[in-house]
């Protein structure tokens, strides 16, 4: 259980304004220390939505469940709950993010200049 209050207090490390974060629980009763730590730090708290017979939760099921409560989010990503990071992804989501809408322009406009 550690491991995992470490993690929800490694991401106050890094700029909250432009990063949302949500804790899938798939025994919420059984953490809800954990559940109530994470809220009082500015994450969204859910139950998975789907569980494998085993108790796993589906990956596919969290991402479409995060579209749907943060919709105008421009990258989606998923971090097992012992994994740390610094305040270098965001500047890591800001390159790919700039060199993405680059493409995006580049691409657009050379299919433009072919119709001409």
């Amino acid at each position: 259980m550690q491991i995992y209050i470490n993690t929800v207090l490694n991401w106050e490390a890094i700029d909250r304004q432009h990063l949302k974060t949500i804790i899938y629980l798939t025994n919420s009763s059984e953490h809800e220390n954990l559940a109530t730590m994470a809220r009082r730090h500015g994450w969204l708290v859910f139950e998975a939505p789907r569980v494998s017979s085993s108790g796993l939760p589906y990956l596919k099921d969290m991402f479409l469940h995060a579209s749907e409560h943060l919709p105008n989010c421009v990258f989606y990503g998923f971090s097992n709950g012992d994994i740390l990071y610094s305040e270098e992804l965001l500047s890591t989501l800001n390159a790919v993010y700039r060199v993405r809408k680059m493409n995006t322009f580049i691409r657009h406009k050379a299919v433009k200049t072919d119709n001409m």
